[in-house]
């Protein structure tokens, strides 16, 4: 019984029946692929290779982050992070003009910490010995906890609090 009403709508509307099979043909052909390319994903996704390590870059809602000083040594460098990072080097890009008599040249300038930078295997500092940090750049890598705070609280004065004698037992 099914199979003659089959027959008979493809004999009485056959491009709308070509058109209804093409849908199904294409829809089933789709499945398929979109199937293929996810069970390929999932098994990328499981490779032994990725298991425990990569490069990981991290940005900010402007592409730039805004306290990798912060994030250096309040995040990746405090547990449970510490123990799994390797090496973490900040750097920051930016354009910069050049001007001389011949006129105004505009390059693209990359930042970093040389210690840092060498450490994630940077090709650009890696062989030049000369690099070095400053002091400015030791205190800004391993910074004290005041200062971290301090950086990020930098809108609001200081209260002026009068320094307190004695010991809590006293207060108690």
């Amino acid at each position: 019984m099914i199979v003659t009403l089959a027959l008979r709508s493809l004999l009485s509307r056959p491009v709308r029946s070509a058109v209804l099979a093409g849908g199904f043909g294409l829809g089933v052909s789709v499945m398929a692929a979109l199937l293929g390319i996810g069970g390929v994903i999932l098994e990328q996704a499981r490779a032994p290779q990725l298991a425990g390590g990569g490069d990981v870059v991290l940005g900010g809602p402007s592409g730039t982050l805004t306290n990798a000083r912060f994030v250096l040594s309040g995040v990746l460098g405090a547990a449970p992070l510490s123990s799994r990072v390797a090496a973490a080097s900040p750097s920051i890009r930016a354009g910069l003009y050049l001007i001389d008599s011949r006129g105004t040249m505009s390059i693209r300038a990359r930042g970093g910490i040389p210690s840092l930078e060498r450490a994630v295997g940077d090709s650009e500092t890696r062989d030049i010995g000369a690099w070095t940090d400053t002091p400015a750049e030791r205190a800004w890598t391993h910074p004290d906890g005041e200062s971290v705070l301090r950086a990020m609280d930098r809108f609001h004065p200081i209260p002026d609090v009068p320094a307190r004698a004695g010991s809590w037992a006293e207060w108690l």
